[in-house]
């Protein structure tokens, strides 16, 4: 049997490997090693040996002729980038800034490598070069990653120029950026294996085998007792709205990083329907912010509007998910949790988008609006009992671990 990568950045793309290692570990003899990249790798170490567990600076020696370069490049945007509370040491980000910008520089030149990370930072680092020469000395014949760019799309990318099998596990949907690279592609449904054939990805073999962090994320919401949650937020017996917040960001036709729209583009609409809601209806609502962001940035909100509940200080996410009647939110992972959890889940556009970042969540069994005007109106139907909701089963499979692993055996 060959020898398995994983290659993955921190926040969910990590815990969707970490579910599959837990399961290597446990029940199969599988070699594998992890590149965890950024934060990752604090995250894995403290679950798994680091007899397993790699960080890019574990590999330094392999690029010896050139570190003196690597170390120069990785200088020069190490301000840029540097952040002493995320974990990481000094030292590992100027490897891995080094590395990325000298692989940028010995494919472009000088000064269009420069050109390019100016105007895209480190979505323009793609190290393939980098990537080939570590799968080479750990002997890979299998290379697994999520969806992210940089070093796991480039990852995938050297596994194929050196006929190397590819799996990736899709954290959501198919309309993303970098469109997935992999031989080998494991979605949680026959919608996103679709909406990649569309856009030309026919060659690749799907498998619908869910997803494994948010299995775990579901199968938490289901086991909790919300009648203890309930009670220690001092809720009415009324439903309840949960608003989870990400940052209103603005996005290209490919799904890459455009601008920031400003919290005042989606809050002052938000939270003036909830002023209309909370009157009419007397529900309970609960706003729950995106891990990277800033309760500062909201601050001026809560203060006028006293009668929504803050809640990332009083309860976890599974806790949140499972009190809740209905999700509120713009396009992320914590609808499909929700979905999947069997909770009614409003989307919307807020119309500052150039392109609307999860598609996906306009259809059923979403509840989207486009527009806030809309969304006023069907959240007012759904609390006066008048608006038909659609489930859909077989949303996400189940046992997705098991599934993967057998996939990877018979890969390797």
């Amino acid at each position: 049997m060959g020898k398995v990568m994983f290659v993955s950045y921190g926040g969910g793309h990590i815990n969707i490997i970490n579910e599959v290692i837990r399961g290597i570990i446990k029940n199969k003899d599988i070699d594998f090693k992890l590149l965890a990249l950024t934060t990752a790798y604090d995250k894995s170490v403290s679950l798994f040996s680091n007899k397993y567990i790699k960080k890019i600076s574990d590999y330094k020696d392999l690029f010896k002729k050139d570190i003196e370069k690597i170390n120069y490049y990785g200088s020069l945007i190490l301000e840029d980038n540097y952040n002493a509370s995320s974990g990481i040491s000094k030292e590992d980000t100027l490897i891995y800034l080094g590395l990325s910008m000298f692989e940028l520089v010995q494919t472009h030149g000088e000064q269009k490598a420069f050109d390019l990370y100016n105007k895209k930072k480190r979505q323009a680092f793609l190290p393939i070069k980098t990537m080939k020469k570590i799968l080479e000395y750990e002997d890979i014949s299998l290379v697994v990653t999520t969806t992210s760019p940089r070093f796991e799309e480039a990852s995938l990318t050297a596994a194929n120029e050196l006929g190397i099998e590819t799996i990736q596990i899709l954290d959501l949907f198919g309309e993303l950026y970098p469109l997935p690279k992999a031989n080998h592609i494991v979605c949680m449904n026959s919608y996103i294996s679709e909406s990649l054939k569309r856009q030309g990805l026919i060659k690749n073999k799907y498998y619908y085998f869910g997803q494994p962090a948010i299995e775990k994320t579901v199968k938490n919401i289901l086991s909790i007792d919300k009648v203890i949650i309930k009670n220690k937020l001092e809720l009415n017996s009324n439903k309840t709205l949960l608003y989870a917040t990400q940052k209103p960001n603005i996005y290209n036709e490919d799904f890459s990083y455009y601008d920031f729209a400003g919290y005042e583009t989606i809050n002052d609409n938000i939270f003036s329907i909830f002023e209309f809601l909370y009157e009419k209806y007397n529900i309970n609502i609960l706003v729950r912010l995106h891990p990277n962001e800033n309760f500062n940035d909201y601050k001026k909100w809560f203060d006028k509007y006293n009668f929504v509940q803050y809640i990332n200080n009083k309860c976890n996410l599974e806790e949140s998910l499972a009190i809740c009647d209905i999700l509120l939110n713009q396009a992320s992972t914590v609808s499909v949790e929700a979905i999947s959890a069997n909770k009614d889940v409003f989307t919307f556009k807020y119309h500052l988008d150039k392109t609307f970042p999860l598609p996906a969540v306009m259809n059923d069994p979403f509840i989207f609006s486009d527009g806030f005007e809309e969304l006023k109106q069907k959240l007012s139907l759904y609390f006066e009992n008048k608006l038909k909701t659609k489930k859909i089963g077989n949303f996400l499979e189940f046992d997705s671990v098991e599934n993967i692993l057998k996939l990877i055996e018979d890969l390797v």
